[in-house]
């Protein structure tokens, strides 16, 4: 995948590059849980957004879309074997082959940084590798 301006991706490019810059270090569990809980978004208009790609650009939701974040300028090649992954699962989730593992999960955080004050009033749903899934509304 070649870099970039997000605004003239196809959506699901920019699915599967969130799906690859949020969860490429994670096993195929966490890779599906995170594809997920973008798509619980998009099922669920809200500030956060109506469409997959104003939900993955929405300020502030995944870090590795925020201005500055070492995530931001990361690419993945295609022929990343995480990559492949994460296309793979956002396929099927777009074509609704795919079951949520998060029981509806909107959010999530990684757990090598402290608990976001959001988690405290959420119902948590999944543990997966170091992401932890929560229902936030």
């Amino acid at each position: 995948m070649n870099a970039q301006p997000y605004l003239s991706m196809a959506p699901a490019d920019l699915y599967k590059l969130c799906c690859w810059r949020e969860a490429r270090g994670e096993s195929l569990d966490a890779k599906r849980a995170q594809a997920h809980s973008v798509m619980n978004r998009v099922n669920l208009p809200s500030w956060w957004g109506h469409d997959l790609s104003s939900v993955i650009l929405c300020k502030w939701q995944f870090s590795s879309f925020n201005e500055g974040d070492p995530n931001e300028k990361k690419w993945p090649d295609d022929n990343d074997p995480s990559f492949i992954d994460c296309s793979t699962v956002c396929d099927a989730i777009l074509s609704g082959t795919d079951e949520d593992p998060t029981s509806g999960a909107d959010s999530y955080y990684d757990t090598s940084i402290p608990e976001p004050y959001w988690a405290v009033s959420a119902q948590l749903t999944l543990e997966v590798d170091h992401f932890r899934f929560f229902v936030t509304r």
